[in-house]
This record gives structure tokens, C-alpha cells and sequence, in this order.
């Protein structure tokens, strides 16, 4: 299946960009709230493509920002933190079936080795992503990005060791797949002032693990994600899609906005 474009023209778009990270069977003692099945992951995907969305790369929103260039109507981010081996096997494929774009964020020290992170926070390890696999689903319209070099939380480093974690990495993965890398994802989701102005100056995008929806005014160094959750029915997916945040949440501000101001100021 192919993507089908329109011209964007001066109109804006509104994207939401879901996270994911573990696609595939449940590994025992694995933390629990990031492994999605394949037939889940699947059908998310099937919902998505009959709904008119289109799944586009980072570099495709950034030129979209910069240049005013063709964009869907209704674009989609689809990304993955960590590069787990499992997303070769059982998400890539499925992106290629349906004309999805999408992007990966490797931790580049570990490429071919396994998830030591995990292993720090009490789960076990899963195997990550190797060389061979990066280079075959870079040449198939996945674009990767950077999440890293050791999977460090970046918050906590001096100077010197974040430009290694952060240029570094950009620098190793350059190198791996013969094109710029021009995205970073920010480990735990955590950055500061120090680690942004870094990022900032090393890479075009940067993206977080904060809910809601991107847009033009969006600043291209705090980009937003959803993440998507294992237990989640296909009806909170929608929602989520739809509204850029998990429903729960959404329902959560609008009883504190109702508390607050006696009205109801979230609109779908």
C-alpha cells in the first residue's frame, strides 16, 4: 500500500506521535507497561490506515515545518525507543505492509547487545536491535534516530559526558546508516536546561515523553508523545489518537478545570 500525499500549503496539521517501545511476546518478569503484542500492534496500525492516517518520519514533519512541503491530512508519528531486537521481527514488517513511515531510537553504545538499562531498574534484559538490522530497515523508509549512547538519565551528568551520550551518539549512528541523524529521543523522557541546549545544538528534533498533540508552534526540541500501553482496548487507542492524551487523563483536567472555573474549558 502506497502513502498518498496532499499539499500542505499554509495549513496547519496537527500530529500526534505514539510511543512504543517492546513489540512482542511478553518476556517473564519484564516490566509490564511496555511490551505491546503483535496482534495488537497490528491492528492499531490496520485501525489507523482505514481511518485515512498516514505514518510519516521525523524528517518528513521537519521539512513540513521548514519548507511549507506536502504533508497527509492527517499525518501520524509512529516511534520506538530503544530499538528492541522483537520490533524487526514483529512491527517493521507490518509498517512496511501498510505504507507506514516511522522511527527508531537507538542507544548506540548497545547496538546488538541487550537493554542493561532494564536490568538497572530490576527487569530483565531483552536483546536490541543489531548493525545488520539497522542498516536493512534504514534502506526500507524506517528512519533512526538517536536515544542515547548508554541510555543514561541525562539530568544527572556533567558537561563533558553529556556531549559524549548526545553528540557522540548522533555521530555513531551517522556512521551506521551512511545518512545525518537529525532526531533524538530523551531517555526516561527526562531533559533540563543543560541537556536541551546540548540536544539543541546537535539535532534538528528532540522528542519527550510529555502527552498531547504537535503543531507548527510546537517546539521542534520538546516534540510530544503519547505512549501507547499494552491494556489499552482499541476504543482508548482511538481516543488516544484522537485527543493526543490517554482518556483517563483528559477526564482527570476536565473535572479540575470544571473545580477550578465552574466551566468546562477542554474541548475534543
Amino acid at each position: 500500500m502506497t502513502r498518498s500525499s496532499a499539499p500542505s500549503g499554509s495549513q496547519d496539521r496537527r500530529c500526534v506521535a505514539l510511543l512504543y517501545h517492546h513489540v512482542g511476546r511478553t518476556c517473564p518478569g519484564a516490566y509490564p507497561d511496555l511490551t505491546i503484542s503483535p496482534e495488537k500492534f497490528e491492528r492499531q496500525i490496520r485501525w489507523l490506515t482505514r481511518r485515512g492516517y498516514a505514518g510519516i518520519r521525523p524528517a518528513e514533519w521537519l521539512e513540513w515545518r521548514k519548507t511549507d512541503s506536502s504533508l497527509p491530512p492527517k499525518p501520524i508519528l509512529i516511534t520506538f525507543d530503544d530499538a528492541y531486537a522483537d520490533i524487526a521481527e514483529y512491527a517493521l514488517p507490518v509498517l512496511r505492509h501498510f505504507g507506514f513511515g516511522a522511527a527508531v531510537f537507538a542507544v548506540t553504545a548497545r547496538i546488538g547487545h541487550s537493554s542493561v538499562w532494564d536490568q538497572s531498574l530490576g527487569y530483565p534484559t531483552l536483546p536490541l536491535m543489531s548493525a545488520e538490522q539497522i542498516r536493512f530497515w534504514a534502506g526500507q523508509g524506517i528512519e533512526f534516530g538517536s536515544h542515547s549512547r548508554t541510555h543514561a538519565n541525562l539530568t544527572t551528568l556533567p558537561a563533558e559526558a553529556l556531549i559524549t551520550e548526545i553528540m557522540t551518539s548522533r555521530d555513531e549512528l551517522a556512521t551506521l546508516v551512511d545518512r545525518p541523524v537529525i532526531a533524538f529521543a530523551y531517555p526516561f523522557g527526562a531533559y533540563n536546561g543543560a541537556v536541551r541546549g546540548i540536544v539543541q545544538s546537535s539535532f534538528d528534533l528532540a522528542f519527550t515523553a510529555n502527552n498531547g498533540f504537535n503543531c507548527r508552534q510546537t517546539d521542534p526540541h520538546l516534540m510530544r508523545r503519547v505512549k501507547v500501553k499494552p491494556n489499552q482496548s482499541m476504543l482508548a487507542f482511538s481516543l488516544l489518537v484522537r485527543f493526543g492524551v490517554h482518556w483517563r487523563v483528559k477526564l482527570a483536567l476536565r473535572t479540575r478545570a470544571k473545580r477550578a472555573f465552574g466551566v468546562d474549558s477542554l474541548h475534543p
